[in-house]
């Protein structure tokens, strides 16, 4: 049986915005008093699985002195991939705030042209700051894409893809795609290469 809590949780979560699309109030409230209060186990009922542009419309409603906070009390819960979602200025404020470690963290689990969406924008010393918490392989890759001009397709393109050998079956490609445990959160295509990794087809 459910507690009053999780009951309350529930509710709110199910009716997450007004009629006209707007966040309800009351919900945002509850959010910045979680924050206020350091829940982390109420914050993750109440954002945990929200989708990345719900949780950016949360970061826009919630004070300035909060939106840092509830990154932080989220922890590993929180989706980088919302601040993407925010508006440019605000994603600034909110890294200027967190820890070069909390960042590179976040940034890791992203696809590359979200990570260079985030990073973008900052001085180039913070993002080094930040780039310098990563392993060599994405360090480098993020350090390229950033190189490229601004706006720039270079830029902007991801660059994760996913490679299979032309002699496998669907039944074996299936089977690597559910073992492989980072995979790009969206992809269109499989490349096949050969032996020498050289493409040979899509």
């Amino acid at each position: 049986m459910l507690e009053e809590k999780d009951i309350a949780v529930t509710r709110e979560l199910d009716a997450l915005r007004t009629d006209d699309g707007a966040l309800r109030e009351d919900y945002v409230q509850r959010v910045a008093q979680a924050v206020a209060g350091s829940d982390t186990a109420l914050l993750r009922e109440l954002v945990g699985d929200l989708h990345e542009a719900d949780v950016g419309d949360l970061i826009e409603a919630l004070a300035a002195e909060l939106r840092p906070r509830l990154v932080e009390l989220m922890g590993p819960d929180f989706d980088f991939a919302a601040l993407t979602e925010v508006d440019d200025t605000i994603r600034e404020e909110i890294l200027e705030e967190l820890p070069a470690e909390t960042v590179a963290e976040g940034v890791r689990e992203l696809d590359s042209d979200d990570a260079v969406a985030i990073l973008e924008d900052l001085p180039k010393d913070e993002q080094n700051e930040i780039l310098e918490q990563l392993p060599a392989p994405e360090r480098v890759a993020l350090a390229r894409s950033l190189d490229y001009p601004e706006n720039s397709a270079g830029r902007r393109m991801q660059d994760e893809f996913i490679a299979v050998e032309p002699h496998w079956t669907v039944g074996q490609t299936i089977d690597y795609l559910r073992e492989k445990p980072d995979l790009p959160d969206r992809f269109w295509e499989l490349y096949v290469v050969d032996a020498t990794r050289r493409l040979t087809g899509l």
